[in-house]
């Protein structure tokens, strides 16, 4: 290594960087994997969700009495565990209301289903009682400082009830790892719910709750979907394309990109970040392979001399591997400091500090990584220096071995062929995740603030409030609506049409509208009209449906149309162009708009407001002064859309910035490595050049000659790693239902700036040795 100290740098610096990424990127992996693993039912527990039987899309909201007729329905359901959200304020003290989204009602069995320690409490009995209440330790600390909770009483409001109840504290749980499907920060017993909402008990025409059930069979209840078409029939006499899917906890964190509106299969991103450390793995140790393997050039007479003297080839073979072994352990001395100071962050970026490496397995694991480099890196070159025959090596004129040239060149097209990808993977990766962000929705999104009004008496008076809203100044457009931004379209109500049969019996989305919000939304008609003050029946029997309604309805003209839309009749007055209420991963489905009653479930329960943004700190002041003018209970909050929208890609962004980065470091390393093999080459035929120099070759003709060597491979890559990405990256856009194309350009692209940066690097070396004088590599002649 001090002999050599340029080539070691090089060795040591591509195989340490190889290590920490892959290092980190087996902690984004693992904790990816780990979702869920903590309960200890994990295998016998499943998610019942509701699936489209004609579309494959899922939902994991389900009706109250799901549960209780699954249960009934199948003898290997022991138990079952319903999760129901609701929007609360609470208060401890007498302090002031916090306005919490993260309040849960949950059955009984809750804690023996489920696997969340509580640190004080007994999981028994904690949700027993009718008001007791249970909290995470972030909660417990929030209300109630460093005082035991045990005991103690807090003040819930609900608002969609609008009734107020005291709850006693009867369990602190642990703080839940974001890795974990399910989230809460209050679980209170679902009988109390049952005093809130006691029509819900036998009310299928509302998925409000998330069903769990444990099963002592879990080979027939996964089976059991086939037969939901059955189940549905026999509980409620409808939902005819309606089934039932029953969904393993394992599955639920990385295989749920067909269930909900806003999700995507999180396996696919482990997949290829998997792929990735391989290759960055692979593209160290090729690094290693081909500057061993070059250097050996300048070893040949030191093991023609030991040959000479008696040495064997084992005895050389174990002398390389010895140095191997001391160089990996340079580098993992390096790799070690390196990713013990960077872990805090990759745990922040993650978000899980259960991934953090211990004392005793960090350590391990970089001992296994040790072994691994010195057998896997070091072995071909043991084996091709050993390999050496003594007359040959003491020669003056050094040759090269054909065959060892030729495994550094097809090493260099691997090198290149997963750099060409990488970066083309990066740039089609970012193109989509800018596409997610700046398409076309079909509605303006700027500056639209969404306001949610969950107190049931203020649901009443949703019109006084909006135009009350709408005199503050700084408002330049006012509406409501039963959704927000994203919407969550939980209310799917069936639909039937003049001339349709039975058979064509079909469900819809409903979103609960007034005479403004296609205006304020400025979306598109492309048939008949918006709702209208001039017409007394567009508040009760008028609707607006989506092109893709009009596509399920088989309608070509779909004005005066009459349609039954659950319990309403009325007349189809316009079609709008399809808007996008939810992520890009989804078709937008079939909707109808149309203002629901006050006393529905559906009814309207948002306020959107646009607000210009040189007067938004003012107007939102105003908006707040208003707002406590109506309620004490709630605290005043807002939405900005757009930003709510950016949010469903999180996931997407985060992937760009891993990817982004692995992929640099992937390039760097294979740079470094054509760097060390540029200057080996450069230094092997030098005497060449200051001979061609002397014979009156240019700077420029040397240049092209040492580069052109270097150019071939990377063509060569360049046609390997086109289909390559063009099958990966097709793969992984699937996942959306709106995406840009795999278009060769940028692939040719990613080519063209490969061979820049290799070029860059070998032509310094190259540049280096063409303006050398000739009487410096001559003088020895």
């Amino acid at each position: 290594m001090l002999r050599h100290p340029f080539s070691s740098i090089i060795n040591i610096t591509g195989l340490a960087t190889g290590i920490i990424c892959c290092i980190f990127i087996f902690l984004y992996v693992w904790s990816e994997l780990q979702a869920d693993e903590f309960h200890v039912n994990k295998n016998n527990i499943f998610r019942v969700n509701m699936i489209s039987l004609e579309s494959g899309r899922a939902g994991f909201s389900t009706p109250y009495p799901l549960g209780t007729s699954v249960k009934n329905e199948y003898p290997e359901v022991n138990s079952i565990v319903r999760l129901g959200q609701d929007n609360v304020s609470i208060r401890a003290n007498q302090d002031s209301y916090f306005y919490e989204d993260q309040f849960y009602w949950a059955d009984s069995s809750f804690f023996s289903v489920f696997s969340f320690p509580l640190v004080k409490g007994d999981a028994a009995t904690a949700l027993k009682d009718p008001y007791s209440l249970v909290l995470t330790e972030s909660m417990a600390t929030k209300y109630f400082k460093q005082e035991d909770p045990i005991g103690k009483t807090v003040e819930v409001k609900i608002y969609d009830g609008d009734r107020k109840f005291s709850f006693t504290v009867t369990g602190v749980v642990k703080d839940l790892p974001t890795s974990s499907t399910i989230q809460f920060k209050f679980l209170a017993p679902m009988h109390a719910a049952m005093q809130v909402y006691p029509q819900f008990e036998k009310f299928w025409n509302l998925q409000w709750v998330t069903t769990y059930a444990l099963s002592n069979d879990p080979e027939t209840t996964a089976a059991r979907g086939e037969q939901a078409a059955a189940f549905y029939k026999k509980y409620t006499g409808g939902f005819e394309g309606t089934g039932l899917e029953f969904q393993p906890m394992p599955r639920l964190h990385l295989y749920s990109g067909h269930v909900g509106k806003n999700h995507t299969d999180g396996i696919t991103n482990v997949y290829v970040f998997t792929v990735i450390g391989m290759l960055i793995f692979l593209l160290a140790c090729v690094n290693f392979v081909n500057i061993s393997t070059a250097r050996a050039e300048l070893r040949k007479k030191e093991i023609g001399v030991r040959k000479t003297l008696g040495a064997f080839r084992p005895q050389i073979f174990a002398q390389f591997m010895v140095e191997s072994a001391l160089t990996a352990a340079v580098v993992l001395m390096v790799s070690f400091t390196a990713v013990s100071a960077l872990q805090p962050l990759a745990i922040a970026y993650v978000g899980d500090s259960s991934i953090l490496f211990s004392a005793i397995a960090l350590p391990l694991v970089f001992l296994s990584a040790m072994i691994l480099i010195s057998l896997f890196a070091g072995f071909y070159p043991a084996i091709f220096l050993s390999g050496f025959k003594p007359l040959e090596a003491l020669k003056a004129r050094s040759e090269s071995s054909q065959g060892g040239f030729s495994a550094r060149q097809v090493l260099v097209v691997f090198q290149f062929t997963i750099s060409i990808a990488l970066i083309a993977g990066t740039l089609i990766i970012g193109r989509q995740v800018h596409y997610l962000k700046h398409a076309d929705l079909g509605m303006s999104t700027d500056q639209l603030i969404t306001i949610p009004v969950d107190d049931r008496e203020l649901q009443k008076k949703m019109t006084d409030i909006r135009e009350l809203m709408a005199a503050t100044p700084g408002v330049m457009g006012a509406s409501i609506a039963g959704e927000t931004f994203p919407a969550a379209m939980n209310n799917t109500w069936s639909i039937n049409w003049q001339g349709s049969t039975e058979q064509q019996t079909r469900v819809i989305d409903i979103i609960s509208i007034d005479y403004d919000y296609f205006d304020l939304l400025k979306a598109t008609f492309v048939e008949g009209r918006n709702l209208s003050r001039n017409f007394s029946t567009d508040d009760s029997a008028a609707f607006i449906i989506n092109e893709a309604a009009r596509e399920m309805m088989g309608l070509k003209e779909a004005l005066g149309q009459e349609v039954m839309i659950g319990e309403t009749r009325g007349t189809i007055i316009g079609v709008v162009k399809d808007i996008h209420h939810y992520s890009l991963h989804q078709k937008v489905e079939p909707i109808a708009y149309f203002p629901v009653a006050a006393s529905s479930r559906a009814c309207s329960d948002n306020l959107i407001l646009k607000v210009p943004p040189e007067k938004l700190p003012s107007t939102l002041a105003a908006l707040k002064q208003k707002w406590e003018q109506l309620t004490q209970d709630r605290p005043f909050e807002y939405h900005f859309a757009d930003d709510e929208f950016a949010r469903t890609y999180t996931q997407e962004e985060k992937f760009l910035t891993l990817f982004e980065v692995f992929s640099a470091l992937a390039i760097v390393i294979a740079c470094l490595g054509l760097m060390g093999l540029s200057s080996f080459v450069v230094n092997k035929r030098s005497k060449e050049i200051g001979i061609r120099k002397v014979l009156g070759a240019s700077v420029s003709q040397i240049l092209l000659m040492l580069t052109r060597g270097f150019s071939v491979p990377i063509i060569i890559a360049f046609l390997l790693s086109g289909p390559c990405v063009y099958y990966v990256m097709t793969r992984w856009l699937d996942q959306f239902a709106y995406k840009v194309e795999v278009d060769l350009v940028v692939i040719v692209l990613s080519g063209v700036l490969a061979w820049v940066i290799a070029f860059c690097f070998i032509g310094f070396q190259s540049w280096k040795a063409a303006r050398l004088n000739p009487v410096e590599t001559l003088k020895d002649e």
